[in-house]
């Protein structure tokens, strides 16, 4: 048993691979032998993993991936526990479907990352693409209990149709953030594209930079959420976040919105004291 699994990408790719299960958890039974013959795909052929990566250690639960891994796929996908670290940016799903565990990817990440996530801990340090933290086309809801932190800018779609968990965005959020959200809660310190919580039933968007609220929203109040100061103190502890006491403790424009006969979400505009412009 290894304190760790190493892969280390042989060569730049020239086409896209898709590696669905390199899990933490997986690895964690498996020789270095059994996991060099893992099934991947190249293309549109069938490989096996140790022909792209060079693989060190066997039998642990504790993964680093290292390389240019902006055409590689699946990565996480899936994955039930352990600890993954993807030193590098990554391709789409990157922890689709994951159930527990944590990921980190120091680098940006495309399309789906943490689609569909049912518990676990994914923080992407750079940028995210669209639908990230979203359910599965045509899925009645996504995420369920995770938290999914990324430090940089998301796409449009973030946190689209969530039962429960918590997304942070440290950047900007694309167009129709939390669209169909259930429940849960979606933190953006930047601003929001067009139609943020659009057919929201309940939850949480919390907004530090401009918001443009959907017209099926009105504003019920403004005040100093408690629960706002717990999540943004939490959030500079546990992620090193840089987010001012005036943000953490400061007044919040309580928009309500209607989906429905009684359900009703809510989004929260933080309301600079400095009145600058956002």
């Amino acid at each position: 048993m290894s304190e760790r699994v190493a892969l280390s990408l042989r060569r730049p790719l020239d086409s896209a691979l898709e590696v669905e299960g390199v899990t933490a958890d997986r690895f964690a039974a498996l020789s270095e032998r059994e996991i060099a013959t893992l099934p991947v795909r190249a293309g549109e052929r069938p490989a096996a993993l140790g022909e792209f990566f060079t693989v060190r250690g066997e039998r642990s639960g504790r993964v680093r991936i290292e390389g240019s891994l902006a055409r590689v796929s699946g990565i996480g996908a899936g994955m039930a526990g352990g600890e993954l670290m993807i030193d590098g940016s990554a391709g789409s799903r990157v922890c689709a479907g994951m159930t527990g565990g944590v990921a980190e990817v120091r680098g940006d990440v495309l399309d789906d990352a943490g689609l569909a996530m049912g518990g676990g801990v994914l923080h992407i340090s750079g940028n995210a693409g669209d639908r990230l933290g979203a359910a599965l086309p045509g899925a009645k809801q996504g995420l369920t209990s995770p938290e999914i932190v990324v430090r940089g800018s998301a796409g449009f779609d973030t946190a689209a149709r969530s039962r429960r968990g918590l997304v942070v965005v440290g950047g900007n959020a694309g167009a129709f953030a939390a669209r169909g959200m259930f429940a849960g809660t979606l933190v953006v310190l930047g601003r929001t594209g067009r139609d943020p919580g659009l057919g929201s039933r309940l939850g949480t968007i919390i907004v530090v930079g401009r918001v443009t609220v959907p017209v099926a929203y009105w504003l019920a109040c403004s005040f100093e959420p408690p629960h706002v100061r717990l999540t943004m103190t939490y959030l500079r502890r546990r992620y090193g976040l840089v987010i001012d006491d005036a943000v953490a403790a400061g007044v919040y424009r309580r928009y309500c919105g209607n989906a429905g006969d009684q359900d009703r979400g809510e989004i929260l505009e933080w309301v600079d004291p400095r009145g600058n412009g956002r």
